[in-house]
């Protein structure tokens, strides 16, 4: 009787980094434990989804730097969303980030090859809520998508600007990872792909404009 072999499930392209932390916590409490815990799907994948909240915790902190240091050389890109959660940091509800949250966000927000905020984080974390202000003052010069509770979206991506009014209201959570997925499958839709960080070669907008409204309806 032949026997088929079991294969491994398919690396899915994006990982979600605080997801598969919290699952690899419950079995290894040290930095470097979960970093060799983590790292065969990481390097694996093409975006890892990091959130301003992965910053709180030292062992999380610890383990995301070092979880960064060895995937980024294999080619993986750095989703931020900047997601922020004063409650999460012991701050309370509608605070703006401390310098102490600054001094700890902005190195990760230069590895990032695209980043989402709302216009309120924007000018709380970046000083801007234009999409091409923080795309230029970022080394990695990011895609940079900002969406508001009013439904709108603006965009600085693969060296085209826009903006769009959406039905996706206070509806976000599906957005950004709906979008990170669009960019695995098609990578030149960054505009970018394979020319290194900081280019700003020009990305269709038709295929643009339709992974951002085919996101915003998720």
């Amino acid at each position: 009787m032949l026997t088929t072999p079991i294969s491994d499930p398919p690396i899915p392209a994006v990982i979600d980094f605080s997801a598969v932390f919290n699952e690899a916590y419950a079995s290894h409490k040290t930095p470097a434990g979960l970093v060799e815990t983590l790292m065969p799907n990481v390097s694996k994948t093409s975006w890892l989804l990091i959130t301003s909240d992965s910053l709180v915790g030292a062992t999380e902190s610890t383990t995301l730097t070092m979880v960064l240091e060895r995937a980024i050389p294999h080619g993986v890109a750095i989703a931020l969303d900047v997601a922020w959660q004063p409650t999460s940091w012991v701050l309370g509800p509608g605070s703006k980030p401390t310098p102490e949250v600054l001094r700890r966000f902005h190195p990760l927000a230069q590895e990032a090859s695209l980043i989402r905020c709302t216009p309120e984080e924007a000018d709380e974390f970046f000083a801007s809520h234009d999409p091409l202000i923080i795309h230029r003052s970022l080394s990695q010069c990011p895609g940079v998508v900002i969406t508001g509770i009013d439904g709108s979206v603006g965009w600085c991506i693969g060296g085209r600007i826009g903006s769009m009014e959406t039905r996706m209201l206070n509806e976000q959570e599906h957005f950004f990872p709906a979008l990170i997925k669009s960019f695995s499958e098609q990578p030149e839709l960054l505009g970018n792909a394979g020319e290194g960080p900081g280019s700003d070669a020009v990305a269709n907008p038709d295929g643009l404009t339709e992974a951002l409204f085919a996101a915003a309806s998720k």
